[in-house]
């Protein structure tokens, strides 16, 4: 009997401190109705917002979420790493083994993908050949550009854009021509197989030296054989001054 006595004492001690807490905290709540809000403000101040907390609410209020909170995650120094929570679920598999998922927008380049098909130069040449003539009309457009404009550097810039227009023109000018005198070619092959004889299949430098004289009859009627001949001379003479180490 003396032990359930010893109980039941343990057991309202407790009790009794509650009930005289709340029994406080109901008196302090009652004078601070009677006080005004800049004499509230200034006994906050100086008891210190963590006792003035304590003595309106009670220095038992449970936290209302469970776990950990936003500040204890926090890194106790920036040197030590951040705290995770370990309430989420770790992989199986190692980072290696993981399954990359699928980017939303997929970017394909038509150059190196399969869908776009294969790149036939010929098709592609001939689908392009208005660009030659776009190439011309911006070329006359920096012309004009060209003589309006007074700075050094502008005007040098003006001229690497038109001379690589130009350029390109050239290019694609030059791999028509050539195309041109294949498909001849292949066509005399084709009519000597028909006629029963035995074509001559030109070799690779037999073909070079046919483009290079009809380069030099395409330069010759356009008179522009001597400037021609003036640049590969300074680009010979070049080559021949770096072989032998002259600056």
């Amino acid at each position: 009997m003396e032990m359930s006595s010893s109980e039941s004492a343990s057991d309202s001690e407790p009790e009794s401190v509650a009930v005289s807490e709340d029994e406080s905290q109901s008196a302090i709540r009652q004078d601070l109705k009677g006080m005004s809000f800049e004499e509230i403000m200034q006994l906050k101040e100086e008891l210190g917002a963590k006792v003035y907390k304590e003595a309106v609410l009670g220095s038992k209020s449970a936290p209302t979420k469970k776990g950990k909170t936003k500040t204890d995650l926090k890194r106790l120094n920036k040197n030590r790493p951040r705290e995770m929570s370990s309430r989420r679920q770790v992989p199986f598999l190692g980072a290696e083994h993981r399954v990359e998922r699928k980017k939303e927008v997929e970017l394909r380049d038509p150059r190196f993908d399969e869908k776009s098909g294969d790149y036939n130069i010929e098709t592609f040449k001939k689908n392009y050949k208005f660009v030659t003539k776009i190439r011309d009309k911006e070329v006359g457009q920096l012309k004009k550009q060209l003589d309006q404009v007074a700075d050094a550097e502008e005007k040098k810039k003006i001229k690497h854009t038109m001379q690589r227009l130009i350029n390109k023109n050239v290019e694609d000018k030059r791999w028509h021509s050539k195309q041109h005198s294949l498909k001849k070619e292949r066509d005399y092959i084709q009519k000597s197989h028909n006629e029963g004889q035995q074509p001559h299949y030109l070799t690779k430098k037999e073909r070079r030296a046919k483009e290079l004289v009809a380069q030099f009859e395409l330069l010759k009627s356009t008179g522009k054989l001597n400037k021609h001949l003036e640049k590969r001379r300074k680009k010979n003479a070049a080559k021949d001054r770096k072989r032998i180490g002259i600056d």
